[in-house]
């Protein structure tokens, strides 16, 4: 799922900025830049925050999503072996983007997926519980709290052992994408951390839980 705020920011090009600088002068050549600069990042890094770049935890309660897909019918929680082969047959290889381009190369990333016109998620509570969980992740990831952000459905994942998905960056899927909602279903598995970056700083989020939902 992709976590978004109800109005999209607007962003203006490069092309955009120099057009109405008026001015042909190049960046690097304006005085005092430097100086600029270091004031610039000195004022930042004094910022007091609050929030984290990515965060987990157990979606609490006796909930369920009410998976169906066409063909199998309901698939039951925690997911067993024979619906897990069958959840294969019915998936695709899940591509990557890169640049424009939009790739399969299982070198990079190996794992099945599914659209949302290739499954159904009957429980009729599920949207409230999602509603609330995302409120619940913009306060832990330090949004402000009149900020209103909504979780649009994106893709089921299925990870078979030996799968993986190397280092990247989520591409925006749609304007005003700043974060990606994982839901991980009940299964019964060894590994498969979640392994996040940013800015120097590393979160291992361990997800293998038989019986409950995680996010």
């Amino acid at each position: 799922m992709e976590l978004v705020p109800p109005t999209p920011v607007s962003q203006s090009s490069d092309e955009d900025e120099v057009a109405s600088s008026g001015t042909d002068t190049e960046v690097d050549d304006i005085p005092g830049l430097d100086d600029i600069k270091s004031s610039l990042d000195q004022a930042l890094s004094q910022l007091k925050t609050f929030g984290s770049f990515a965060t987990s935890g157990r979606i609490s309660g006796d909930i369920s999503t009410g998976l169906s897909i066409p063909g199998i019918g309901r698939v039951a929680f925690p997911l067993i072996e024979y619906q897990a082969k069958q959840l294969v047959q019915a998936c695709h290889q899940a591509p990557f983007g890169k640049g424009n381009q939009t790739i399969v190369d299982q070198d990079i990333r190996n794992t099945w997926e599914l659209n949302p016109d290739q499954f159904e998620l009957l429980n009729p509570t599920w949207p409230a519980i999602i509603d609330a969980l995302t409120k619940t992740i913009s306060k832990e990831l330090g949004c402000a709290p009149e900020v209103s952000v909504k979780a649009n459905l994106y893709k089921l994942l299925l990870y078979e052992e030996g799968a993986f998905f190397k280092p990247h960056k989520d591409t925006e899927k749609e304007p005003g994408m700043f974060a990606t909602l994982v839901v991980c279903l009940p299964s019964e598995f060894e590994g498969g951390a979640v392994v996040t970056k940013h800015c120097g700083r590393t979160k291992v989020f361990e997800c293998n839980s038989s019986f409950h939902h995680s996010y």
